[in-house]
């Protein structure tokens, strides 16, 4: 799925780093506490490690369940998504809020895929509701929704607005294809709580940290797939049908707070090895943050260039030629 700050491409750069500084970490315990899409914990799992994950939204945490935590499928996979896939839609609240014809007048999805939507999220409900599947097998499938979901979205990739002109994907089918495993033999876990909650009781070996760049949060860029995971019937408002997120304002994204925030966490972090994911146009200056870090060990930084692509006038994208770098911040505590 596209993801704002997803690591896809710069998982070969965050491999690297912790093996020159660390060295192998098979059997290792390391913690991706911004889990996001969960790409980099998948890829901690890929190497032997130990994953402990966390995101505070729900939408993230169905996909840790599905890329991180599980081992194995759950029972009956495949014929549950044949009877997920052969549903008859249902006029529910997708259908009423998030397509043309609804009374919300929202063009994220074609009216067909909509009630789809809206049956399979009943399904699920009912499955749960009933005992049929568990809590942990009901977000697997979900993680399966998720992205079927964003294949067929009337958006540019994030759920802050939708097209004004139909996307192709509006008009595919919506389909739920099977979910490949990663079996670790460990005892992964997954969290869905605030950074400053999940700090206080998870440890282990390494910790990886993936925070906001900008001053973007991330609930109103999300709040469909939020939706789609908890099917809550939400007060929604606005043009776009956003879910309230007041509660869920990241001072990581408050340029004024952001560098006390993330001091705090490695402050409380009870890992030895800390590694932040962040970038030079980033809110928090990173000499400064660097500098508040070494307060609590001993820092590091490490440098990868990166294109950064924009819009020109004509609404295409090009290559914005401006110097900016990844980097990762490395503390090694005392």
């Amino acid at each position: 799925m596209r993801y704002i700050g997803s690591k896809n491409r710069i998982l070969k750069f965050i491999d690297e780093t912790i093996l020159e500084t660390y060295g192998d970490y098979d059997n290792t315990t390391i913690a991706d506490l911004f889990s996001g899409t969960g790409c980099v914990g998948e890829m901690f799992k890929k190497k032997g490690a130990r994953v402990i994950s966390n995101d505070y939204m729900h939408f993230s945490y169905a996909l840790q369940i599905s890329r991180i935590k599980r081992n194995q499928l759950p029972r009956n996979y495949q014929k549950t998504i044949d009877e997920l896939n052969a549903l008859q839609g249902q006029e529910g609240f997708f259908f009423r809020e998030y397509t043309e014809s609804g009374s919300g007048k929202r063009n994220y999805f074609s009216e067909e895929n909509a009630k789809r939507i809206d049956a399979m999220c009943l399904y699920l409900k009912e499955k749960l509701e009933s005992g049929d599947i568990s809590q942990e097998d009901f977000y697997f499938y979900k993680a399966s929704l998720i992205d079927a979901v964003t294949k067929v979205s009337n958006t540019s990739g994030t759920y802050g607005s939708f097209l004004k002109i139909n996307d192709n994907r509006k008009y595919k089918n919506i389909v739920l294809e099977p979910l490949t495993i990663i079996d670790n033999n460990k005892e992964n876990e997954c969290y869905c709580e605030d950074i400053t909650d999940v700090i206080t009781h998870v440890h282990g070996d390494i910790l990886y940290l993936d925070p906001p760049y900008n001053n973007r949060q991330y609930p109103p860029y999300y709040h469909i797939l939020e939706t789609v995971t908890l099917y809550d019937d939400p007060d929604i408002y606005g043009k776009t049908g956003r879910r309230h997120y007041e509660e869920m304002l990241s001072p990581l994204c408050m340029k004024e707070k952001a560098v006390s925030a993330m001091v705090d966490i490695i402050k409380n972090a009870a890992f030895t090895h800390c590694y932040i994911s962040y970038s030079t146009d980033g809110i928090m200056p990173y000499k400064e943050l660097c500098e508040k870090l070494s307060a609590y060990g001993d820092v590091e930084v490490f440098f990868k260039d990166y294109r950064r692509y924009k819009a020109n006038s004509n609404g295409n994208i090009e290559e914005d030629k401006g110097k900016l770098k990844e980097i990762i911040i490395y503390v090694k505590k005392r």
